[in-house]
This record gives structure tokens, sequence and C-alpha cells, in this order.
């Protein structure tokens, strides 16, 4: 039988899949009771997962279905490129530090040719394949399972391979940023490995381009205020921009035009 967070993260990819979805629909594809579902449907709603009305389940516009690695490296590429040159800058030599898998942290990837005696933990396997590319780079892994639709590590071996380290700078991408809910992501290991990654790291340093933010995924990783630097291009909504001044947190922007 699956947990409880596992079958309400099941439900909001049914609902999001398959858009306006019956009370009695959901119990039968869960296994569960209608009194079970009704009870998941308000917690999801309070969370902003999904909508309830009249015995249905509706998608949240605001929730963002996963892309295929494939799908992401088509979306956004230039802020991406203009991320990853932006984000480089803030890495010296002799540092060790933490790529989270994605798109946007390959670009960053991309450009660490020119340091030296840089040690790099990454999870993601594209990621680590850019960085042979660059000689004075040192490219761990953490092993774990590999998810082949993201190309990315995790899992219990994946967290307990990281236990024992300390890293200057973790770099992590996001599938969502929320102003409530914070930074999230679409799987739960991954979550799970990031929120480590970031309490092994001196600095937590997000990277992401700003159709991110009002959006949100399942599963949190870190609060809003919960890191040191964001790195985003102008189109940042002024609300969020605000916010994050406002918690101190440093905003590096890039232009996108």
């Amino acid at each position: 039988m699956i947990s409880t967070v596992e079958r309400r993260a099941q439900i909001v990819q049914i609902v999001n899949t398959q858009g306006s979805t019956r009370v009695e629909a959901l119990a039968q594809l869960c296994s569960v009771s209608s009194v079970t579902i009704r009870n998941d449907l308000s917690y999801l709603q309070k969370q902003g997962l999904l909508l309830r009305s009249h015995g249905f389940a509706l998608p949240n516009s605001r929730m963002i279905s996963e892309l295929s690695i494939k799908e992401k490296r088509n979306h956004h590429a230039e802020i991406k490129r203009l991320i990853g040159q932006a984000a480089v800058k803030l890495i010296h030599d002799g540092e060790s530090i933490i790529l989270d898998s994605g798109t946007t942290t390959k670009e960053i990837a991309a450009n660490m040719q020119h340091l030296h005696d840089v040690v790099v933990m990454t999870s993601g396997l594209d990621v680590a394949m850019e960085l042979t590319m660059a000689d004075g780079v040192q490219v761990r892994m953490p092993g774990g399972s590999l998810r082949k639709n993201a190309l990315s590590f995790s899992g219990i071996s994946a967290e307990k391979s990281l236990e024992n380290y300390v890293f200057d700078k973790v770099f992590l991408g996001v599938d969502g940023y929320d102003l409530k809910v914070g930074i999230t992501t679409h799987n739960e290991q991954e979550a799970s490995l990031n929120r480590l990654m970031c309490d092994i790291s001196t600095q937590i340093i997000v990277v992401t381009d700003s159709s991110k933010f009002g959006k949100r995924s399942f599963h949190v990783i870190r609060d809003f205020a919960g890191i040191d630097v964001l790195i985003t291009d102008d189109g940042i909504p002024p609300d969020y921009l605000q916010a994050f001044q406002q918690q101190g947190v440093k905003v590096i922007l890039v232009n996108h035009e």
C-alpha cells in the first residue's frame, strides 16, 4: 500500500493529466474510499495544488507539469544561457560546489572551463558529462537511482553518500517558486536530496528563469526566504523581487532582451 504522501502526489498527477476528475473515479484509481479522497482533496486544495468543485477535482492553473529533459532544453534556452554565465562568476578557484541536476545548472557547467582546482558534486548525468570539458574541475556524483526522464540521480544511497561532506556553495534549479510555499519540485526523492544539498552547503544559490515564479509543484525543497542568492532574468514579477529584497536575498538579474 502506498503512503498518504504518495497517494496525494498521484492524485495531483491524475488531475493535472486528465483534467476535471470525479471523486469516485479517483477513489477507484487509488484503491481507497471516497471519504479518504475527499480528505485528500481538502488537504490538496489548502496547499493550492488543485481545486474542488461539486464532487470533482480540478487542476490548479498555477501548478506545473513535469517536462522531460529534452522538453526543458527548448524552454527559455537563451535566458538559461545568460543565467549560467552570471552564475559561474560566483565560483572561484579552489572551491567545492554542488550543481543540482537540470538544464539551467548544465549551462553553469558549460562555462567552467577556465576554473582550476574546483570540486563539483552533481546529481545530473548530463551536467557531469558537460564538465568533462573542464580540465580544472574534479567531478563527483552521489550515485543512487537514475531518473531517465530527468537524467538525475536520487534516493537513499545518494543521500548517504553526501552525509559527510561540506560544500562552499550549492546551485539549485527549481520547478516552481511560490511566495507562500517556497521552492518546489515534482519528485519526492529529488526534493529530499535537494534539502540535504542545502543543509551541507555554506551558501544557497537558486538559478531559475522568471517563468517559474508563481508556479508550484508538489514537493517543497525550501521555504521562500531560505536562500542567499537568486539569479534570474528581468521578467521576475515585481512582488517577488520586492519580497526577496525585503528578506535580504541578493538578487542578480540578467537581461533577456
